[in-house]
């Protein structure tokens, strides 16, 4: 096949081929080849003979293409030439298929463009060509300057030549790289040793311009191995054109409609490719995505709708199962467990909720934790618990000698690592969890043990750190399902695009009253939520007296006077007395619900709570194919850490707030310091800024995150417009609902809300007051009244504040005021017992990881970074002169503004402050003050220097929050620390904190944040 004819099929314009690729034979090749005077030389000049014997297979010919020097704007030497006898590489496990000039710094391929490309690429950007930029200086850089000067022309870079032909026939300007790994340098000493950052080359660095818009079009490989390379240069690559001021996009299709982009150009259509490029990820997006990517080989791989039977070979010790929702992994599981108990191979089942590992149980047929009497733990064949139970001071007593040789099933891993590494309820324990779980699995694994992990999303974050703790290289025996549903077994998602849910909840009214049996999927359950379980359910058992409802959450689920009291065991059978099911995340994954012809739709509601993956796998509860409708919010809210998507980031931002809440203790003459691990399972806190990373990425791309995740299942996301129109049930009685005005509807159900929320505050403060010893008991039960629950709130409401329970009182602590109020107190009145409580509080903390610390959880639990920095920042000063009036244009706010904006990033990790690099110093102190209750108000405005500037008040609160003060701080006076809720669970001790050490304290803060 001659140049001409590859070209052609590659999609490339005549023309472009005209201008930028010759056929060459003989020794032509070397001509072009042979021009760097690095090149070893004979004293004639000519290369010496070694290096003709390696190029001689250049002498059968082949094709050599170059474009335009950016750094000149001549003709490039730099090229390719591809030849159509290829030598093999020095390992001969592959031919070279391009050869570039050697001893020379690779370029790029910036092509020569026909003036009709150009028009047309100018034309669909909406930029006129003048003559001057036809007639440019430089002739050969007309195209490229005209794209130099213009930043609104997006850019896409690529691997290869003909596919940068490919992208400029197409009309999108593009550029090519020799590798993937050829856009940036990265300095190294002689011995290969890093010594400088990573940059672009010189010729990238002239077209990325700031604000201009980079599409990375890499090539879609389906080996792990090299996908793995691709996604590391994208991340290169990507964040260096971020650092630039960038905006970076990455391409992405499936690699069954083309390995490269000229693949998928030829193979698709131009209509195809322009669908990929609007749907280009951006950067995070697409990190976000590569974290939860699995590389690692496949050893079984089907496409298959059920399971069915696994070939696991009986020597793999850790096995990976991948498999979509619904596609029978539990069945599957069931047989691999009967087959353990034949062996007489004790089971072990880890989850992280309590149901979901009870129905495991049930289905496994083995106990779970209550059934088992802690008598005769070690004599039992299986056991499932939850991951918080994974440590020897639990009602488990859970120890990992007990458990060698067994097989270990983590259903949901993904879910129930992140249970393990970051929630509330693990935190008290999590070292303690955290060893016993290294060690179950390496003493399991020594013997002839296995460990089977199973999820729909399994990804190589898992995989990597239950490896990492097992401290061995292991390959695990990997199985993947690539089964997705076909055009008859999807089912439509109609998604709402609004910015709040009020025609989400119009219409599912409106389906209600039409005779429709919705599942909804909701986020919360509390009545504080006017989106809650509770809410929904009071207000639709009004709205709809004959209908029947169940409300599905973590309450109703253990509260025996509710009918959905242990009902997720036998959802199934259940379902099917109801009309309407309401549900919270309590069911979102492991349960699967398979009930056909009864409900008409799915519903659900996603806050920005949950993360994506969640949201999904909530809407996949229901297997029957009915259509589904789906509200998100556009931006998530519960991030972690300082919020950041850089793993990197995380990590270094955790370990800078340790190390000043350590120098910090250390002041106080903190002992246990002394030897204190603040490196403990670098693997677990890996694994745990992977996850966080993740999350945070989709939080910030919130509902993107949710409807790319619901296509790559292969379930078309619709417009809302088209619902379905529910069959007409025969003889079925017509609802009546007069309005359809959602605003109205709104209104009606916050006004709901409002009245049964102060029922519910009413009542919890009028609950009967309890001794310590029965809340030690009612807290300790899985099973509660809601009766109960008021009394549990009431006593833990009384130890928090120390003053009478009122409704206000209730409504306020649901609003967050203790997390304010107890900043404001120990930035003010409580200032010299700080100290104290920080210092009994880590204490406990160390002897309870026996000397280790883990960094997010130790961080969490300190108060003294963050009361310094708003020491050092002025807040305290403000306070005491709240009737000062406050103009942006003042010196002391204008240098404290500074200094915050200068201290951004360290702010935000300590504070979880977001502040932009414009902002004002209003705007900052707002920040500042909503974090201890306060606010600022405007009270007019004054002439400054001939600009009229506002001006501004603090706000005081108007709560109870004095009242609580007093109380805490007799409390200190007796004890110091003992304020806290928590302070009798924990060591008694006293350290007193004099002024002078306070001042040391605020120095450090200052030196530390590099003011």
């Amino acid at each position: 096949m001659n140049h001409r004819q590859e070209w052609q099929n590659s999609g490339v314009d005549e023309q472009l081929i005209n201008l930028n690729v010759t056929a060459l034979e003989g020794t032509s090749p070397l001509e072009y080849l042979f021009y760097s005077d690095a090149l070893p030389r004979r004293n004639d000049g000519r290369v010496n003979n070694s290096i003709l014997r390696r190029y001689e297979h250049t002498e059968q010919g082949g094709w050599w293409c170059s474009g335009v020097d950016l750094l000149t704007g001549s003709e490039d030497l730099w090229g390719c030439f591809k030849p159509n006898s290829p030598r093999a590489s020095y390992d001969e496990h592959k031919l070279i298929k391009y050869e570039h000039p050697p001893k020379t710094s690779a370029g790029v391929f910036a092509l020569r463009v026909p003036l009709h490309l150009w028009r047309q690429l100018a034309q669909r950007h909406h930029q006129d060509l003048t003559p001057e930029d036809i007639n440019n200086q430089l002739p050969d850089l007309g195209f490229w300057q005209w794209v130099i000067n213009h930043p609104s022309i997006p850019l896409c870079i690529t691997e290869g030549a003909k596919k940068a032909g490919a992208l400029l026939t197409a009309g999108y300007a593009a550029i090519a790289l020799p590798g993937i790994n050829s856009g940036y340098r990265t300095p190294r000493d002689k011995l290969g040793n890093r010594i400088g950052k990573s940059r672009l080359i010189p010729q990238l660095e002239k077209l990325a311009i700031s604000g201009r818009k980079m599409y990375i079009a890499f090539d879609q490989d389906s080996q792990p191995s090299t996908i793995k390379e691709v996604n590391y240069a994208i991340r290169k690559l990507g964040s260096l054109f971020t650092q630039a001021g960038c905006q970076v996009n990455v391409i992405v299709w499936l690699p069954k409609w083309g390995k490269g982009v000229d693949d998928f150009l030829a193979h698709k259509g131009l209509k195809f490719f322009n669908e990929a490029y609007e749907k280009a990820l951006s950067l995070e997006i697409w990190r976000a995505q590569g974290l939860s990517q699995l590389t690692y080989p496949s050893d079984v791989e089907v496409s298959t709708r059920y399971l069915g039977d696994l070939p696991i070979p009986t020597t793999a010790k850790l096995i990976g199962i991948k498999s979509p929702i619904g596609t029978g992994k539990t069945k599957a599981l069931e047989k691999i467990v009967e087959q353990a108990i034949i062996r007489q191979q004790k089971i072990l089942v880890i989850g992280h909720r309590v149901k979901l590992v009870e129905q495991l149980c049930q289905r496994f047929k083995i106990p779970y934790l209550t059934e088992i009497s802690t008598n005769n733990i070690q004599d039992i064949k299986g056991c499932g618990l939850c991951i918080d139970s994974l440590h020897p001071n639990s009602l488990s007593k859970f120890n990992p000698n007990n458990w060698t040789n067994s097989l270990i099933i983590i259903d949901e891993v993904e879910q129930v690592l992140w249970h393990g590494l970051n929630s509330n309820t693990c935190q008290k324990n999590r070292v303690s969890i955290l060893k016993t779980f290294k060690k179950l699995l390496e003493q399991n694994l020594e013997f002839e043990g296995r460990i089977i992990i199973a999820d729909a999303d399994l990804s190589d974050i898992s995989l990597d750190y239950l490896i990492s703790l097992m401290g061995i290289k292991l390959k695990p025996f990997i199985v993947i399902n690539n089964w997705k549903s076909n055009e008859k077994e999807a089912w439509g998602v109609y998604n709402y695009p609004e910015t709040t849910p009020q025609e989400w909840l119009k219409d599912l009214v409106q389906h209600i009253q039409q005779g429709g049996k919705p599942f909804v999927c909701l986020s919360a359950q509390k009545l504080t939520s006017k989106w809650g379980t509770q809410t929904l359910e009071l207000y639709l058992k009004k709205r709809f007296p004959e209908v029947r409802i169940l409300r599905i959450d973590s309450e109703s689920l253990t509260d025996p006077n509710h009918n959905a009291y242990q009902s997720i065991n036998h959802l199934n059978q259940i379902l099917l007395n109801y009309d309407i099911i309401l549900a919270s995340p309590s069911i979102e994954t492991g349960v699967s619900i398979d009930i056909k012809d009864h409900f008409t739709s799915v519903w659900g509601l996603a806050q920005g709570v949950q993360t994506a993956t969640s949201i999904c796998q909530s809407l996949g509860r229901i297997r029957d194919n009915i259509p589904r409708y789906l509200w998100c919010a556009s931006y998530g809210f519960n991030k972690v850490g300082n919020g950041s998507t850089s793993i990197p980031n995380l990590l270094t931002s955790s370990n800078r707030v340790t190390q000043l809440n350590i120098k910090l203790l250390q002041q106080s003459n903190l002992e246990a310091l002394d030897d204190i691990d603040t490196e403990f399972q670098a693997e677990s806190l890996l694994c745990w800024a992977k996850m966080a990373a993740r999350v945070n990425v989709s939080m910030i791309h919130y509902r993107e995150s949710i409807l790319k995740n619901i296509t790559d299942q292969n379930h078309p996301v619709l417009c809302k417009n088209k619902l379905v129109k529910i069959k007409e049930i025969e003889n079925h009685k017509k609802y009546s609902y007069n309005s359809n005005n959602s605003h109205q509807l709104m209104k009606a159900i916050e006004s709901f809300r409002k009245q049964n929320y102060q029922e519910e505050c009413l009542m919890i403060a009028q609950g009967t007051e309890i001794t310590d010893q029965q809340y030690q008991a009612l807290n300790k039960r899985l099973v509660k009244t809601v009766n109960e629950r008021h009394n549990i709130k009431k006593y833990n409401l009384q130890k928090r504040y120390c003053i009478e329970v009122t409704p206000q009182l209730v409504a306020l602590d649901n609003e967050g005021w203790y997390d304010k109020i107890r900043l404001h107190y120990f930035l003010t009145l409580g200032r010299s017992y700080l100290a104290d409580r920080d210092t009994i509080l880590a204490k406990k903390i160390i002897e309870k990881g026996q000397g280790s610390l883990f960094v997010p959880d130790f961080n969490s639990s300190q108060l003294g970074v963050i009361i310094g920095t708003m020491e050092v920042l002025g807040i305290p000063v403000l306070l005491m002169n709240h009737e000062r009036k406050l103009k942006p244009t003042d010196e002391d706010l204008q240098a404290m503004a500074k200094i915050a904006i200068k201290n951004r990033v360290e702010i935000k990790t300590i504070m979880g402050i977001g502040i932009a690099k414009n902002s004002s110093p209003i705007t900052i102190i707002r920040r500042l003050l909503d974090k201890i209750g306060y606010g600022l108000t405007c009270i007019g405005s004054r002439k400054v220097d001939k600009k009229r500037v506002r001006v501004y008040q603090v706000v005081l609160p108007d709560d109870a929050r004095q009242d609580v003060f007093r109380q805490w701080w007799i409390r200190d006076e007796k004890s110091p620390g003992s304020s806290e809720p928590w302070f009798e669970e924990y060591t008694n001790g006293k350290s007193e904190m004099t002024k002078i050490q306070q001042e040391k304290n605020k120095n450090y803060i200052q030196l530390s944040l590099e003011f």
